[in-house]
């Protein structure tokens, strides 16, 4: 198992960093390379100090990395000099732990999707990657995943297997839906499905009226209280709005 992960972070940022220089036609200044690798990376900080120490660390490895001028000359900004790289190539992005890692937490957490499209879709990715990973990665993945626990997080729609992809579906093709919710009695409408908010451990529908006139305010419904959906021939015009502003 790795002391920590703080290496596995620092290889992603100087592969990636490697592969911007690569595709790059010209020099890129300190922030839109930092930019760029933190939008890919998802990294909250990342200083010029930091950047420059990748940037000669590439150096020192063979790639050819030039700290040249910018159009305007008052600036420089860091480029691949691709015409003396001799020969070398970029490798393919090979896995690393870190990711398999943050795979097998983010594949937890979806646990209480267990018999849906979403665990469907995760059991798949597993499998393509699993079979393509070496032995010995395969090994070190075990041990590293026991830095994590995830906890509390029980099937809890496999019973009814189709009411996430029923909803999904509704709210890709702009269909109306008919939903009976739980209650004493029984409530039944017709709404516009919009997005399916997950919010642990709880999961929500967030709708709008098919009346008119209350078309305009949100409906925010646990989906645990759905007891039937159907999708009608209807369809809608999908609304523009942000979500900060129906849900606070």
């Amino acid at each position: 198992m790795p002391r920590n992960f703080a290496r596995h972070e620092q290889f992603l940022r100087i592969f990636a960093l490697l592969e911007l220089l690569s595709a790059a036609h010209q020099p890129l200044d300190d922030q839109s390379l930092i930019a760029a690798l933190r939008e890919r990376l998802g990294l909250t900080r990342l200083s010029p100090r930091t950047l420059r120490r990748d940037c000669e660390f590439l150096g020192s490895c063979g790639y050819p990395v030039d700290h040249a001028p910018l159009p305007d000359a008052r600036k420089y900004g860091w480029m691949l000099a691709k015409d003396s790289v001799n020969g070398r190539r970029i490798p393919s992005e090979p896995l690393t732990l870190l990711e398999l890692v943050a795979f097998a937490v983010g594949r937890d957490l979806l646990k209480p999707f267990e018999g849906t499209i979403l665990w469907t879709g995760i059991e798949s990715l597993r499998h393509k990657l699993e079979r393509d990973m070496p032995a010995a990665l395969c090994e070190r993945l075990k041990a590293a995943r026991n830095v994590f626990h995830v906890k509390g997080f029980d099937p809890r729609y496999s019973a009814r297997p189709r009411l996430i992809s029923t909803l999904s579906g509704a709210i890709t093709d702009c269909h109306e839906i008919e939903i009976e919710e739980d209650g004493d009695p029984a409530t039944t409408r017709r709404l516009h499905p919009h997005r399916i908010l997950i919010e642990p451990p709880n999961v929500s529908l967030l709708a709008f009226s098919a009346d008119n006139a209350a078309a305009g305010v949100p409906v925010v419904l646990n989906i645990d209280r759905i007891r039937k959906v159907t999708p009608l021939d209807t369809t809608f015009a999908p609304r523009d709005v942000r979500l900060e502003d129906v849900i606070g």
